[in-house]
């Protein structure tokens, strides 16, 4: 069964994100900070879903210390907005697979799930 990660430091988002993610075919796990995902990568999620601004940490650096435990892990960044050269630099490196916007089409997040833990 493939394990998601998500993890956003607003307590909201993070509780809506968790529970429209969950479903019968899926472990979703979520997290307030980057370094609880650290802490928890022995578990090998399939894929990370991060915001871009986490305290002490962005999600690009996030993602990047997550493929270096885990090089087949998939990883997401969720964002209002934040389109710079870094994030294309982590889509061109591989670092990130998919950039994914702030509010969030329910059925557009769904597939966009689907599609990483396919590929």
């Amino acid at each position: 069964m493939p394990t998601i990660f998500i993890v956003d430091d607003d307590e909201l988002i993070l509780k809506s994100l968790a529970r429209m993610l969950r479903r019968p075919d899926l472990t979703v796990r979520a997290f307030a900070t980057a370094q609880e995902v650290l802490d928890n990568l022995g578990e090998s999620p399939d894929l990370l879903i991060s915001d871009y601004h986490l305290p002490n940490v962005d999600g690009i650096d996030l993602a990047a210390a997550a493929k270096k435990v885990l090089p087949r892990i998939k990883t997401a960044i969720l964002s209002g907005g934040v389109e710079d050269d870094r994030v294309c630099e982590a889509m061109q490196s591989g670092t990130l697979d998919r950039f994914l916007h702030k509010p969030w089409r329910h059925d557009e997040l769904i597939a966009a799930v689907d599609d990483l833990l396919r590929g």
